[in-house]
């Protein structure tokens, strides 16, 4: 007769790239010849408020926020994204330590918001602050009672779900523009508050504009003005070539950041503009990367920095870089002092 094992504790590191709800992270490992393998984790023992869900190509389907999700969300987002943190889960093999560098997954999981496990455990964290509920009656062992314990005490503090107004914690997000040429003339070029939710393509962005100056969230397509980047084709989604490259290039540096956005133009109902963020323009670096084209129609859209990006274009075509690899310039190359001649006007 075999002995089941105890399972065993797998310990992990990695960045955290996405936060989908306020008990759901997605961390992942170091790039290594390209977009890095990644994990999911489920934070275990707690509960977190489900977010709104976006209607589906039919309109339909769409739901709200439940009372403090997006707050929950946004606790672990403004904590977590982009750094390097530790995480531990259990599984039923032989234990090892792993920095996530194996195919994607789900699990259960404790994530630290540090290098080893004395760091902040995340989910305590959310508890304290009444953003979301231990589990009950699931597993009922010690850390279960820890998270009752600190529930107890933010319930008796009135904070975050457990206060009188948790009603009023729903955002009111309008999914659809019916009018987005009126939508971005009223902005009159102003760059809006943002955060990138989903990165498309390396170009392509799914963003969601809030602002002091109304009250609703706007959720909307964005496209990079006076850029194209390589995408995925077909229903199996096939990447172009250095479509995946250009993506990642684009997450490691956007995604769920906050940023500012230009609005500059509109193109069958998508809004084109430009990103603004402290390190750079994100449209100029996929340029010089050799991981954008120029779109001459799309330039057209560019209010501010239109040489700079050709200039960008410019070096990477001379450089031979990724898309550009294979460059051949379509004429010969005339240098400055060869264009310049000497003679004398005869009249007749």
């Amino acid at each position: 007769m075999t002995t089941q094992q105890p399972p065993v504790i797998v310990t992990g590191y990695g960045i955290v790239k996405q936060v989908n709800s306020g008990d759901t992270i997605v961390i992942r490992g170091q790039p290594k010849g390209g977009p890095p393998d990644e994990i999911t984790i489920i934070l275990t023992g707690i509960t977190a408020p489900k977010l709104a869900r976006r209607p589906n190509n039919n309109g339909e389907g769409a739901t709200k926020d439940e009372p403090f999700a997006f707050e929950a969300r946004e606790f672990l987002r403004k904590k977590l994204i982009g750094k390097r943190v530790c995480f531990t889960y259990e599984k039923q093999n032989k234990g090892q330590t792993t920095t996530t560098e194996k195919k994607a997954t789900r699990e259960y999981g404790i994530v630290y918001n540090g290098t080893d496990t004395s760091a902040e455990n995340v989910a305590e964290s959310l508890v304290s602050e009444g953003f979301v509920s231990p589990r009950h009656g699931v597993r009922n062992n010690e850390y279960i009672q820890k998270l009752i314990e600190l529930e107890d005490v933010a319930k008796a503090a009135g904070k975050g779900k457990h206060g009188p107004n948790a009603q009023d914690h729903v955002r009111d997000i309008r999914w659809n523009i019916e009018n987005p040429q009126h939508f971005k003339d009223s902005l009159h070029l102003k760059p809006v508050k943002a955060i990138v939710e989903h990165v498309v393509d390396g170009s392509t962005l799914r963003v969601l504009l809030y602002s002091d100056d109304f009250p609703e969230y706007y959720y909307i397509k964005l496209m990079l003005s006076g850029i194209r980047c390589n995408g995925f084709t077909g229903e199996d989604q096939t990447p172009e070539p250095f479509a995946e490259e250009a993506k990642f290039f684009t997450e490691c540096r956007l995604l769920q950041r906050d940023v500012e956005v230009l609005l500059e133009s509109v193109s069958n109902k998508n809004f084109l503009g430009t990103v603004l963020h402290p390190n750079g323009n994100i449209t100029e670096l996929l340029l010089s990367e050799g991981l954008a084209k120029c779109v001459d129609w799309s330039l057209q859209c560019v209010t501010t920095g239109l040489e700079k990006l050709r200039a960008a274009e410019r070096s990477a075509k001379e450089k031979r870089v990724r898309i550009w690899k294979d460059y051949t310039p379509s004429g010969p190359v005339i240098e400055a002092k060869e264009k310049e001649f000497q003679g004398k006007v005869v009249e007749h």
